[in-house]
């Protein structure tokens, strides 16, 4: 997941967050830091290869902050 927090340690997922993103899915409301100028290409893309590369180190479940 990019830009998003996950709701629960789940070792199927991993998401990757930065300052201003912090989504947290349709009906849990916006975290109070939510920012959608924030999804900048260039920090999408960031968060895209450290998504990638914490999933293909196995670190799954996890939350990679990006900023």
């Amino acid at each position: 997941m990019v830009g998003a927090e996950i709701a629960e340690p789940t070792a199927n997922v991993t998401a990757a967050d930065w300052s201003g993103a912090s989504y947290r899915g349709e009906g849990l409301g916006s975290a109070s830091t939510y920012d959608p100028a924030s999804f900048t290409p260039d920090r999408c893309a960031r968060a895209v290869r450290a998504g990638v590369a914490a999933v293909l180190g196995e670190v799954t479940g996890v939350v990679v902050w990006v900023d």
